[in-house]
């Protein structure tokens, strides 16, 4: 069977599901506890959205008597106060992930609000419960430190900013106590379903569509509130319940890819290393006499012997045809030194978080500082569908 054939074996498990949103990118606008804080494209729509909606119906309709310019600073703070609130629930997540030994790359705001990066899967129900439970008891504390806010000056008019954030924090703190994961209920419903079955997998499964059908369940009641009651709200549901469903396939995506590459190590999926080409030659003349005879995608270059960076088809076609002959490999390249490796021994598990973490799709293998192969993505695909197709062949020769 072809590599081809190979990958389809490997995703046919994921043919049910939509596909998955990526929450692991975005822009990283500073750092907590070692962990990077990114904001996710999508969150810049809804940081507008939820703004003009503060300020020019809920405040508009509230205090009337301020003025478009205080209403737009109460708006834009309050949201800002929201997404504040969003951090230190998905951070209380983080720390106790980290007090359990897991390490935790990134934090992703988002549309809906934010998401974990957790690197690798939790040890024991247990710990999952614990994990998944901060986040909402964090935002029942923010609702009550909110609330003892607005009861001390409740008699101003700026008082409706705390009250407000009492209000969203302890929704926010409900909200994710459904049922769906990979919302905190759906993890504690996973907890639940581990503890019982002992089959992670399997309670990550029923677990995740379980989260679908509380998706299509938000997106029917959004369709109804819209063009049953013709309310403009319903949008909400609609979007959260779209989100929801994506969420859930991706995150079974991701626990079935892990389960398949538990026991296994970078070097058991890596290549051979890739060509080497010379440093100094021309773009021009890698392209006529490299690429168009090799269909490697990657390539090492090389300098006096030594290995100094690690040049990929795509950025030697990023370059303008006129501008090729002029320059060398090395202005292309990437330095060895900035290149994203993984050791020998790494967890495939983990070599696929660094990949996600740092959005590349090859990472080189190290022994002892010497490169000696290389990892692609589409290799930890291949690798959790061979080991899908090995285990049904062992369960079928086991039932006959």
């Amino acid at each position: 069977m072809d590599g081809n054939g190979l990958r389809e074996q490997g995703e046919e498990q994921f043919a049910a599901y939509p596909e998955a949103v990526n929450l692991s990118t975005g822009l990283v606008i500073g750092r907590v506890r070692g962990i990077e804080i990114r904001i996710h494209l999508s969150w810049l729509l809804i940081f507008a959205l939820l703004a003009w909606t503060l300020s020019s119906d809920v405040f508009g309709d509230l205090r009337p008597r301020w003025s478009e310019q205080e209403r737009w600073a109460a708006g834009i703070g309050t949201t800002l106060a929201f997404f504040a609130s969003v951090l230190i629930h998905e951070l209380s997540h983080a720390v106790v992930a980290q007090r359990y030994g897991m390490q935790v790359p990134s934090i992703t705001l988002f549309i809906f609000g934010g998401v974990s990066n957790l690197s690798g899967e939790m040890k024991s129900a247990g710990q999952e419960f614990r994990v998944a439970i901060a986040g909402p008891l964090m935002s029942w504390l923010l609702a009550l430190l909110f609330a003892a806010v607005w009861l001390l000056m409740r008699s101003a008019d700026a008082a409706v900013v705390p009250q407000y954030l009492a209000l969203i924090n302890a929704a926010l703190g409900l909200f994710n106590l459904l049922p769906g994961f990979p919302l905190d209920g759906g993890r504690v419903l996973r907890a639940a379903l581990w503890a019982r079955s002992h089959d992670l997998l399997r309670a990550t499964r029923i677990a995740a569509r379980t989260g679908m059908v509380v998706g299509y369940l938000m997106i029917v009641v959004g369709g109804v509130t819209i063009f049953t009651f013709g309310e403009f709200s319903g949008l909400w549901y609609v979007l959260i319940g779209l989100f929801l469903r994506s969420a859930a396939a991706g995150s079974y995506q991701t626990a079935f890819v892990e389960s398949a590459l538990s026991d296994v190590v970078a070097a058991d999926v890596m290549r051979l290393l890739p060509q080497s080409v010379p440093a100094s030659l021309s773009l021009q003349r890698f392209a006529e006499e490299w690429l168009a005879v090799t269909p490697a995608e990657l390539f090492l270059v090389e300098e006096g012997g030594a290995v100094v960076g690690m040049i990929a088809v795509a950025e030697v076609m990023a370059v303008p045809y006129n501008e090729r002959s002029s320059k060398p490999v090395s202005a292309q390249m990437v330095p060895v030194n900035e290149v994203i490796s993984v050791e020998r021994d790494a967890p495939a598990v983990e070599v696929l978080a660094t990949m996600q973490t740092h959005n590349v799709h090859h990472v080189p293998v190290l022994d002892d500082g010497r490169v000696i192969g290389m990892v692609a993505h589409a290799d930890l695909l291949r690798q959790a569908g061979l080991d899908r197709r090995s285990r049904g062949e062992e369960a079928a020769g086991g039932s006959g």
